[in-house]
């Protein structure tokens, strides 16, 4: 390795933990001050060292929980992608669907989470359905705008060069239409992905024995502040990774850039 690539890396890898040890900083610095200025008790702010080690001493309570939220937010996400890339796909394909389905997707978007929470649990009581249909309308939604957004994006001088050639609906769809969506696909996954470990919380919080949002409640019920922010720490830590992760997988599928970014 040459001298100036690794002067290269060093730098690199110096602006990551700039990147990563910043946040955390920040975060740990008004934690501190607001323990210090809002006098309030130990149990409404506890010390950050009290949830970290909340973390480790009731990590099997917590991990089991945790794996059962993200069975829900996983299966949630899906469906929200399934739901939203098909709607948009329908809507290109064929328009006067887009004036029939479009406003009912607005509406279903705007109701609000608790009755929809509410109107679920009564249909489907304590299950994985209810919980997992209310992550996928909250991100279906920013799927199927980016999505559409993205397909309607293709580049005009394509599109007529494949009509030009005869091209099926597939051929012009697989070769144009998908790869100028892409990184609009990608751009509503750091929503939809980062948010639904959030909602999943939310609706274990209102309706479920199991999950992080049940944790919380348990929590609550005993008064255990530092149980409540450990769960709120880890929650958003899992947030911050998968929007993390997804936007540096969307900077390297964006064909659009130049090498420069994606070195």
């Amino acid at each position: 390795m040459s001298e100036a690539k690794a002067s290269r890396l060093v730098s690199r890898l110096g602006l990551v933990t700039l990147r990563v040890i910043a946040p955390i900083g920040s975060v740990l610095l008004l934690w501190y001050l607001a323990i210090w200025f809002s006098g309030l008790p130990a149990f409404v702010i506890p010390r950050p060292e009290r949830v970290l080690d909340v973390l480790w001493v009731e990590h099997s309570f917590i991990f089991e929980n945790l794996l059962a939220t993200l069975e829900v937010s996983a299966i949630g996400f899906i469906w929200a992608n399934i739901a939203g890339i098909g709607l948009a796909v329908l809507f290109d394909v064929l328009p006067p669907t887009r004036h029939m389905l479009l406003p009912a997707a607005i509406t279903l978007r705007n109701v609000p989470y608790i009755a929809l929470i509410s109107v679920l649990m009564l249909a489907f009581g304590d299950s994985i359905l209810s919980k997992t249909a209310i992550v996928a309308l909250s991100g279906f939604f920013p799927v199927l705008v980016n999505t559409l957004q993205g397909l309607r994006s293709a580049d005009e001088v394509q599109l007529d060069r494949m009509r030009i050639l005869n091209a099926s609906w597939w051929q012009t769809f697989s070769q144009v239409r998908l790869p100028y969506a892409i990184p609009s696909i990608i751009s509503a996954q750091e929503i939809t992905g980062s948010g639904s470990i959030i909602v999943a919380i939310a609706a274990e919080w209102m309706i479920s024995s199991t999950g992080l949002g049940y944790v919380i409640n348990h929590a609550m019920q005993n008064y255990r502040g530092d149980e409540v922010y450990a769960v709120a720490l880890l929650a958003t830590g899992l947030s911050f990774v998968i929007y993390t992760f997804v936007h540096w997988l969307g900077r390297r599928l964006d064909w659009r850039t130049g090498d420069s970014r994606r070195s």
